[in-house]
């Protein structure tokens, strides 16, 4: 049986079904003790039982029927025995709670062995729940189940992330059993039908707490305390994934355009080889003879060593062949590992932490594969207005980096900036500002404040709760006379507090400097060259209308503008309760291109990506030095205001100086020499001019 199992496993196609120890009545592995159903939606449940075999599920909270058959089937013996060590656990109060009619469901399973049944929708409850299945002689029980709210958390590292500023404190009071948390992470090429690995869910304690993600974890506890609910949280988070693994396959291949194509056929083509076992045993036996030349060189190298006397080098064996069909990242892959065998759960909505890994030279392929994957959630589970809250990119990197040098290839800026144009139209999805939670490592550990804002988020958006859950967002822009001037809308909440008023302070409609009273920060402008330079930003009215005024003295007519566009960006708007202003750009010009699907198509993406940024480190130089001369001439006229012999000696004093870096700089005065044979005269007879000018 063992080896038949192993045979499905290695060489089954199409949607994989375990084999179910001699048909063994079961649940699903995500139906387990201590879970959470999804309140106000059916409730679907379904496992395994032998094919045709007639089953019946029983959803109860009377005691007497629950604890009966959980004894039937467990060793009565308390697990939990009392060790008289003195202890506190919170419990939860309920009046009137909302009580559920204990029903039974009948159905058969199929040839394959499977069964499910939907029992009607529930509403939220702290009362203990048993769900139990009996086919002839057999019975499979779950208890200690709560109806409530379910969020999956899907994403990279950021989102599985378990330590955190404040950890040590915030997890000693995490007493929350009606918080239910469960973890793992998985990768297969084809959709599976059941959970691979063993799986438990947790109530939510102190000790728990510690081992739980970061984000999930408080992201949970944020809606448990505020809803006052149960809340069950799925966290499927694997790091360093790429969006590509967190779609349906079926939506990858629909997507139009010679890169994703060439991903998907160099994946079906590594996957083949391992569905072909004749390809396998051949791949193993040219892995077995590379170790053994290897070992062959190494003994020669320590036979080497020991005649000179020097330290014997280590044995190092070529990497064995990895199954491509269960990569780290692959196309679909933790989609159908982690997300199709739960598929049929009721759930809330979907919380979604990725992009980092799309930075490094693919977020050219982000552009086709983020947006597939809010569609691929919803499919899944066969709700087409199913909420998906993107949590975006913290800060990371370089602060401060020229913008020149910025909007070539800051691959978070990018992908910020797919994520808010596949979001902006979705009245079920939106992506949640967090780029002022970074810093210069790529994990930050302020992971509180990330998930206060996905839980706002929620609260508004999902569960229609009256709070301020985000940062004001760009609307328009208008040209006129030479500067650009940017309008925002508010947060509902906050527009709903201050619209009776006729003449608002800008304070009551603009997002302000999270230092307060300080500039305006973050800001960028083009003209229609398309070269960024740094904007001067003010408050203004215009057509009767707060909004903010951008210009620069380099830029004559400018006509776009972006807003924190960088790894880490300098922007530091804020609306109410002091959330951020999502980062945004007013153009639609072409993005550089990040590839890295092949070595090759990297390297010249790379040589084009290093050509540009050469040249925008050279502009940016350039735009430092024209601001520098504008810039010192205005403090010369404030240093000498109403004075002009004054003003005059500055700037003949800035000449001379000028004159003598041609003197002092060994290398530009022989470049001089090329550039104008006659030049040294021609200095000699200015610098005597200026002489004469200081001493008349």
């Amino acid at each position: 049986m063992k080896l038949l199992f192993s045979l499905i496993f290695l060489f089954a196609s199409g949607l994989l079904t375990f084999a179910q120890d001699a048909g063994q009545l079961r649940f699903a592995k995500i139906i387990s003790n201590n879970m959470v159903l999804q309140q106000q939606k059916p409730i679907s449940l379904w496992g395994w039982a032998k094919p045709k075999t007639e089953v019946s599920v029983t959803l109860t909270q009377d005691a007497k029927v629950g604890e009966a058959a959980w004894a039937s089937i467990n060793d009565s013996t308390d697990d939990k025995q009392d060790n008289g060590t003195y202890s506190v656990t919170m419990r939860y109060v309920e009046k009137n709670p909302p009580k559920l009619a204990t029903k039974r469901l009948k159905t058969r399973a199929g040839d394959d062995g499977r069964w499910s049944v939907q029992f009607p929708a529930a509403k939220a409850s702290f009362q203990p729940t048993w769900i139990i299945a009996q086919a002839a002689q057999e019975l499979a029980v779950v208890q200690n189940v709560l109806i409530g709210e379910i969020w999956v958390c899907a994403g990279q590292s950021n989102m599985g992330w378990g330590n955190f500023n404040r950890k040590g404190r915030e997890a000693a009071s995490a007493d929350f059993p009606g918080l239910r948390y469960i973890a793992w992470e998985d990768s297969w090429y084809k959709p599976l039908a059941d959970v691979r690995k063993t799986i438990r869910w947790q109530e939510c304690s102190p000790e728990a707490a510690q081992r739980f993600s970061a984000v999930p974890y408080l992201y949970g506890a944020f809606l448990h305390r505020y809803l006052k609910v149960p809340v069950g949280i799925i966290n499927v988070a694997r790091g360093g994934t790429l969006g590509q693994t967190w779609c349906m396959r079926d939506e990858l291949d629909s997507v139009d355009n010679k890169l994703m194509k060439t991903v998907l056929a160099e994946h079906d083509t590594q996957t083949a080889v391992w569905d072909d076992p004749k390809q396998v045993a051949a791949l193993m036996a040219e892995w077995e003879q590379s170790c053994e030349v290897a070992r062959k060189e190494h003994a020669v190298k320590v036979a080497k060593a020991k005649e000179q006397g020097s330290k014997e080098p280590r044995l190092r064996l070529p990497k064995k062949p990895s199954d491509a069909r269960a990569g780290w990242s692959p196309p679909a892959g933790l989609f159908n590992a982690t997300v199709m065998p739960i598929r049929h759960l009721g759930l809330r909505g979907v919380l979604y932490y990725q992009g980092e890994n799309n930075n490094f030279m693919r977020w050219t392929r982000y552009e086709s594969t983020f947006p597939k994957v809010p569609v691929s959630f919803r499919k899944a589970f066969g709700d087409e207005v199913l909420p998906f809250g993107c949590i975006s990119q913290p800060g990371w990197g370089t602060f401060g980096i020229d913008p020149e040098v910025a909007t070539i290839a800051e691959g978070y800026a990018i992908v910020r900036d797919i994520q808010r144009r596949a979001l902006e139209a979705d009245p079920n999805a939106d992506m949640i500002a967090t780029y002022p939670t970074g810093n210069s490592y790529i994990h930050p550990a302020e992971k509180l404040p990330v998930a206060e804002y996905a839980s706002l988020w929620a609260l508004a958006n999902v569960y229609g709760k009256k709070v301020v859950h985000r940062g004001n967002e760009y609307t328009k822009f208008k040209k006129q006379d030479g500067k650009l001037y940017v309008f925002f809308d508010q947060d509902p909440v906050v527009h709903d507090r201050w619209k009776h008023i006729d003449n608002n302070a800008a304070w009551q409609v603009l997002p302000q400097p999270r230092e307060g009273k300080a500039p305006i920060q973050g800001f960028i402008i083009a003209g229609a060259d398309q070269r960024w330079y740094p904007a001067k930003a003010r408050e203004i009215k215009l057509d009767n209308q707060w909004c903010i005024e951008l210009h620069s003295d380099l830029v004559k007519e400018p006509v776009a503008a972006r807003y924190g566009w960088a790894n880490w960006p300098t922007g530091n708007l804020v609306g109410r309760e002091r959330l951020p202003v999502p980062t945004f750009r007013t153009d639609n010009w072409p993005i550089p291109e990040g590839v890295s699907y092949s070595s090759e198509a990297k390297k010249v993406a790379e040589e084009k990506l290093k050509a540009l940024r050469e040249t925008a480190q050279r502009q940016a130089l350039e735009r430092k030095f024209r601001q520098g001369q504008i810039d010192l001439a205005a403090l010369e006229r404030d240093l000498n205001k109403g004075n002009a012999k004054g003003q005059i000696e500055s700037k003949i004093s800035r000449m001379k100086a000028l004159l003598d870096e041609f003197e002092t700089d060994l290398w530009l005065s022989r470049q001089l020499k090329e550039y104008d044979p006659d030049f040294a005269e021609k200095l000699a007879a200015l610098r005597n001019r200026i002489s004469g000018l200081k001493n008349d």
